[in-house]
């Protein structure tokens, strides 16, 4: 029993959708997580709409504090939250800009009493209309401050339903898991489907090491738009990889660290910035 609860709380802690993980597993009734957690990425590689690497001149910087939570409504169903309480977004030539992210909320229920598979709901709710101009650091051939749009929400409503299924190893410290999700747009944008898997490992009874690879894919959509910032994330597609490690420093108390990163081995680059995001956290549960 004792390592079966090691592979349980090993699911729950890295539910986190900045971590990009989805398990088949839900929280107990009544029990909680809560994880704070700050982000960097600085690239200049862009992916442009065609897959074409192309020299934008500039470095494009976004950072962020993300707060995320689960609760056990009951066995089968968790409530969890996800709120980028700070996003801040630059180019190396411009001023940075700030604000509140897309809000998370979702619902996920247990669809089978003794595997764990799980269907998850998520709202996606924009914070703003996505629109915040940064100023550019310094005039043009003219004079003028040119300004360009580095929004913090795309503005626009999306529904995440993700199915996942996860596996507990018998030597009670090996997991695995997988999972497919679409993402149902609004305001013309195309809907997604991200489809990934993750295995994870329980060294030394203290440290959990947790590799994940996921694809993303756009599905067709009555109109495209093809305008607006990269940050609306229209056409986007990749290959995204990564490895999370959770330190337990005590019996409820986390640290927890992720490296993730795109290519193009299974799913092309198109309209994305390619480089490492680099995350550190805390985290409790109880």
């Amino acid at each position: 029993m004792k390592k079966n609860k090691y592979i349980i709380l090993l699911l729950c802690c890295f539910g986190a959708h900045f971590l990009q993980a989805q398990s088949g597993w839900t929280r107990e009734a009544k029990g909680f997580y809560v994880q704070a957690t700050a982000s960097y990425f600085s690239s200049s590689d862009y992916y442009t709409t065609e897959g074409r690497l192309a020299d934008q001149g500039s470095t494009f910087n976004s950072s962020g504090l993300l707060l995320y939570g689960e609760y056990g409504i009951s066995d089968r169903f968790t409530a969890l939250v996800d709120v980028p309480i700070v996003r801040l977004n630059s180019f190396s030539t411009t001023e940075t800009v700030g604000g509140v992210g897309n809000i998370q909320l979702a619902v996920k229920y247990k669809l089978l009493k003794n595997f764990p598979l799980s269907l998850q709901v998520a709202l996606d709710i924009p914070s703003n209309s996505g629109e915040n101009f940064a100023q550019s650091k310094s005039a043009d051939d003219f004079g003028q401050f040119n300004e360009i749009n580095l929004p913090l929400s795309d503005g626009e409503f999306n529904v995440w339903t993700t199915l996942a299924a996860s596996h507990g190893f018998a030597n009670g410290k090996t997991y695995a898991s997988a999972f497919t999700s679409v993402n149902f747009r609004t305001e013309s944008f195309s809907n997604q489907l991200q489809v990934g898997a993750e295995v994870g490992h329980l060294f030394f009874d203290k440290l959990y090491l947790i590799g994940k690879l996921k694809i993303q894919e756009k599905l067709s959509s009555e109109t495209n738009n093809q305008s607006g910032s990269f940050l609306y994330g229209e056409g986007t597609t990749f290959t995204n990889f990564g490895i999370t490690s959770m330190y337990k420093l005590t019996d409820h108390l986390n640290l927890v660290a992720n490296y993730s990163d795109y290519s193009g081995f299974l799913v092309e680059r198109k309209n994305i910035y390619d480089g490492g995001t680099f995350s550190l956290g805390l985290s409790l549960e109880y």
